[in-house]
């Protein structure tokens, strides 16, 4: 099945909700009947666009402001038994921060940062990178970029916060 990134726009409000009671998070998000929270699944393409971001994986650019768009900034929960202790957030301030960021990127820009073999080398998740098809490749990462900056500029808009999730 392979790991994939989800991300869910929040309220302030929900957002300390969650904070407050860790429980109430996973009751929410992963309830069938909970509908109205807003949420972007971009698949297993996260440390693609990190690497199209930074340059670097996941585990390599976790002090890189950019990878924080993916990876998130601080962390739901400290507690290691806890559901959510994986998922990270970033406040509705750095939101319409990284919305600043990822509006000022251009996707042909990013396409010139597509690096299939520098990829594979440091083990890009989901190490598909070498594959005949490079176009299809960057098209798959880049479907996914323009999704996270509509996602990214309407939890701005809104001043909400962003819940990220990669398991």
């Amino acid at each position: 099945m392979g790991m994939i990134c989800t991300l869910r726009r929040i309220s302030k409000a929900k957002l300390d909700e969650y904070l407050e009671n860790s429980h109430l998070m996973e009751e929410e998000f992963f309830s069938n009947e909970v509908t109205e929270i807003p949420l972007l699944d971009i698949d297993k393409s996260w440390d693609g666009i990190i690497f199209l971001l930074t340059g670097a994986t996941f585990n390599d650019a976790s002090e890189n402001e950019r990878a924080l768009i993916i990876i998130g900034e601080k962390p739901m929960s400290t507690r290691p038994d806890s559901h959510d202790y994986h998922a990270r957030y970033n406040s509705p301030e750095k939101v319409l921060h990284f919305a600043e960021i990822l509006k000022s990127i251009d996707p042909n820009d990013l396409k010139s940062k597509f690096n299939p073999k520098r990829m594979n080398e440091l083990d890009v998740y989901p190490n598909i990178w070498e594959q005949e098809d490079k176009d299809e490749l960057f098209t798959y990462l880049e479907e996914y970029f323009l999704k996270i900056q509509n996602f990214y500029q309407q939890a701005a808009w809104s001043k909400e916060a962003i819940v990220i999730e990669i398991a």
